[in-house]
């Protein structure tokens, strides 16, 4: 896992957790507790909402995958 930042509309989140497990796979943890206001956000949208984000200033597309309780994040895949 690679910490990282992603802004998605106003918020901003400098502790986001790239994972590329299983090889290959690009996945994006946001942590609950950096922004409690973004993930109520993203708990109101559906799987297939696409998600306009930056990624370390790059141009990205992010679709909500589901919530990790256990981590109290939001798991999200790159379009």
């Amino acid at each position: 896992m690679t910490k990282t930042s992603v802004r998605i509309g106003n918020f901003e989140i400098d502790d986001a957790e790239l994972i590329q497990e299983p090889p290959g796979a690009r996945i994006l943890s946001i942590p609950c507790k950096s922004d409690p206001d973004l993930c109520m956000q993203l708990d109101a949208w559906d799987a297939e909402t696409s998600v306009p984000a930056l990624l370390n200033g790059e141009h990205s597309v992010l679709y909500r995958t589901h919530y990790d309780s256990h981590t109290d994040a939001w798991i999200m895949r790159f379009a």
